[in-house]
């Protein structure tokens, strides 16, 4: 059965995504430097499981759009943004899609021949049967019509 495909949420107004934070960065860090901008209702960082340091990115959730508005426009530049050695970039945080690209055509086409191919291939691909490179239904001789 096929994965029911999830759709994008509403992006929140007061909500400001944060990148390039330091691995050290912790919720009470960020609460503590932003909290200046506003009433801060959420914050979420993104956490590596296996050593609990920061992956560099996470979320401030404020409780009006103006504040958030605020933190954008106040904390984005130096010194504010600064954070243990790192110059933070903040931005409105938009809203996600469910991550998955569009694939790319395989280049190869009808002719590809591995199984396990990434790629998109035309209708009617088959990898135990492909297609052979030029292969236009011909008199199978080869040659290039000629007769000779």
């Amino acid at each position: 059965a096929a994965r029911p495909r999830r759709t994008m949420p509403e992006q929140n107004p007061c909500e400001v995504y944060m990148r390039y934070l330091p691995r050290t960065c912790t919720e009470e860090e960020l609460r503590a430097k932003f909290e200046k901008c506003g009433r801060i209702t959420r914050v979420w960082l993104s956490v590596d499981r296996a050593t609990g340091e920061c992956k560099g990115f996470g979320f401030v959730t404020f409780s009006s759009k103006t504040e958030a508005r605020r933190c954008v426009k106040d904390y984005n530049e130096h010194p504010r943004n600064y954070m243990d050695g790192k110059h933070v970039v903040i931005t409105h945080a938009k809203g996600w899609d469910d991550g998955r690209k569009p694939v790319q055509a395989c280049s190869f086409g009808l002719s590809c021949a591995r199984e396990d191919c990434y790629f998109s291939h035309p209708e009617g691909w088959d990898p135990l049967n492909p297609a052979t490179a030029g292969d236009d239904g011909g008199d199978g001789d080869g040659g290039d019509g000629g007769g000779d």
